[in-house]
């Protein structure tokens, strides 16, 4: 299977905070932040305006990725925490993912450091478009809070409903997403190709730059082969839609998670609700234009237009690869990922996909139930989507 798999383009290094609501209490007292000042549209530029963002996020059980003016910020922040060394990026932890399975794959980093080559397993092959930044790199820091989390000061008093993750970050490397050539003879006998990362670019020019790059590689690859492409929370509208227009003509199916539906959407729905997510479905899929869509949450999992049901066990590994990582974390191997495989559907989930198939059908719909994951006392909410797109991505080999 080597060299079948390419994932492309952007890599980080993150520092994982320990959960930890004393010290964001603290913070919440010593900055004076008040309940009436919490939002989403903060600029954020200081750790008040780091604690602002993620309270919000924390009242509404969602997840997201916020830039920050800079590594200084997020370095000393993450210093009042303890906190684990990881790497990060979709195509790096979906090549991890697969590593611990067993299977290799080719990767495209944008930024290189100690860091990188200490934790990247054997079984990925890499190739990095920038020299080694020494200890000039840029840490995404990552505030994973679990369900039920209790944070009380200064008259905020906030309990959560779901465990989420918000990450915050400074990453020029990945705002430039240098793509090396050298990664093109690398993929050409790829059966899978994954593009994904572009969500923190800001330069127009770059950006279709880096498209061009893209579709360049993908026209090198055999017709069976599947190309596809990962969403992020792009943080220009205007980015999002440049790169979703010049890529989809070129993929077969594209990848996004319950909240980038939503952002997609403009607003905010139940994703339990089969009539709101019927219609939400058709939206983007007729907005994005691509032979499949694919949709990821913590409850379901979606394939929507031509010929969904040829992508089950692509799903299903998906399913099982995020369930095992959330269960597990960063340690286990393909014994835990089949036990994880055989585990029971969860009940919200096969109510939801028998709904949902009733209202669209099952000629374009396929909505398979996530894994019942009730009894997991102390879960990892980070790199889930990534880790699905690592148990999805072997599964598409030869469809």
């Amino acid at each position: 299977m080597k060299g079948q798999i390419a994932l492309g383009f952007q890599n980080t290094v993150d520092f994982e905070l320990k959960w930890d609501p004393a010290v964001i209490e603290e913070m919440i007292r010593s900055f004076d932040i008040r309940p009436e000042e919490i939002q989403e549209e903060v600029s954020i530029s200081s750790h008040r305006d780091m604690i602002l963002v993620l309270l919000y996020y924390m009242t509404q059980g969602t997840g997201t990725e916020r830039s920050v003016s800079s590594s200084q910020v997020t370095r000393s922040f993450a210093q009042r925490f303890s906190y684990q060394v990881t790497l990060g990026g979709t195509a790096v932890r979906a090549a991890i993912a697969m590593s611990q399975i067993g299977i290799p794959s080719t990767l495209h980093a944008c930024s290189l450091n100690r860091h990188f080559r200490a934790l990247i397993p054997k079984e990925v092959e890499w190739v990095a478009s920038v020299p080694d930044e020494g200890e000039d790199f840029h840490p995404h820091v990552i505030v994973q809070y679990p369900v039920g989390a209790h944070i009380s000061a200064n008259g905020i008093d906030i309990t959560t409903t779901r465990a989420n993750r918000v990450i915050f970050a400074h990453d020029p490397p990945s705002m430039l997403l240098e793509i090396t050539p050298e990664f093109g003879p690398l993929t050409r006998d790829a059966k899978v190709f994954l593009a994904a990362s572009y969500n923190v670019m800001r330069d127009e020019k770059l950006v279709m730059d880096r498209m061009e790059t893209t579709i360049a590689m993908m026209k090198t690859l055999s017709p069976d082969a599947v190309t596809l492409m990962e969403d992020g929370c792009f943080e220009s509208p205007q980015v999002r839609q440049l790169v979703t227009s010049t890529l989809a003509p070129h993929l077969r199916l594209f990848s996004m998670n319950e909240d980038e539906l939503q952002d997609r959407l403009g607003r905010r729905i139940d994703i339990l609700d089969p009539e709101a997510m019927a219609q939400a479905i058709g939206e983007i899929y007729r907005q994005i234009g691509v032979p499949v869509l694919v949709c990821h949450s913590a409850y379901w999992t979606i394939a929507y237009g031509q010929q969904p049901h040829r992508y089950e066990r692509a799903l299903r590994g998906g399913i099982a690869m995020a369930a095992t990582r959330y269960r597990l974390g960063d340690r286990f191997d393909r014994k835990d990922y089949e036990q994880t495989l055989a585990m029971a559907d969860q009940q919200r989930g096969l109510e939801f996909a028998r709904a949902l198939t009733g209202l669209l059908g099952e000629e374009k719909l396929l909505c398979v139930p996530c894994k019942d994951l009730s009894t997991v006392s102390h879960p990892t909410t980070i790199g889930l989507g990534d880790a699905f797109m690592g148990g999805l991505l072997p599964n598409l080999i030869g469809i």
